[in-house]
């Protein structure tokens, strides 16, 4: 009768090979196993669950990108409303009238007459309407002395018949409302048979317009002697 042989009866060579040969397969089953998945087509990046209320891809409201509006810094303001003083205390001699010709004493002619012309004492106080920007600083051909405020970007004002010696500023100076720009004077050509006098316009978008519509009512009495209509009553 033939003897079996036990596997621990066999030679260590023998063992040892065996050993080997099941490592090798256990090995290669784990590189089959990572080759297969590594095949597989990748799924599709998950979309993160949106905020309640919102779309995915929709910024939220608290956004603090540059530009985004969050109610604070990129409101504009409001632009200031103006309030015109007179430029001068005295009497209107002269009324604006873009229309209709006014006799012109110096020139001996009917002239349209762009602004107003305020009597007052040769070396009396000019002032400034309105708070503004010194736009210009000149001399006017017939008008003579000149200086022209701008009060925003619709509306500018301008003096002229200025003593050329009282005028100390220049383009780019910042001038608040009230403040002394000059004093009147005789440089007027083409109103010097007139008695001294300030002779001031205002422009609105580019166009001439009657200063005494934008002069506030309080200084028209004041420094004008102008009495309103509701003041009257």
């Amino acid at each position: 009768m033939e003897k079996k042989v036990k596997f621990s009866d066999k030679s260590t060579v023998s063992k040892l090979v065996y050993s080997v040969v099941i490592a090798i397969l256990c090995i290669s089953a784990i590189v089959i196993g990572i080759v297969a998945a590594n095949s597989r087509k990748p799924s599709e990046e998950p979309i993160p669950p949106a905020d309640e209320g919102q779309t995915p891809g929709e910024d939220s409201g608290n956004s603090n990108k540059p530009g985004a509006d969050n109610g604070t810094d990129n409101k504009e303001e409001a632009p200031k409303e103006l309030a015109f003083i007179s430029p001068a205390v005295g009497t209107v001699i002269k009324s604006h009238s873009s229309t209709v010709p006014v006799f012109s004493n110096t020139l001996d002619e009917w002239r349209i007459h762009t602004g107003i012309d305020v009597s007052t004492e040769e070396g009396a106080e000019v002032y400034a309407a309105e708070a503004g920007v010194v736009s210009r600083v000149y001399f006017h051909p017939m008008l003579g002395k000149t200086i022209e405020i701008t009060h925003n970007a619709n509306h500018k004002s301008i003096y002229s018949n200025l003593d050329s010696g009282s005028v100390k500023l220049v383009a780019g100076d910042e001038v608040e409302a009230g403040a002394v720009i000059g004093k009147v004077g005789d440089t007027s050509v083409s109103e010097m048979a007139d008695e001294p006098h300030l002779h001031f316009e205002l422009m609105v978008d580019g166009k001439s317009v009657n200063p005494l519509d934008y002069i506030t009512d309080e200084s028209k009495t004041a420094s004008l002697g102008i009495v309103t209509g509701a003041e009257e009553v």
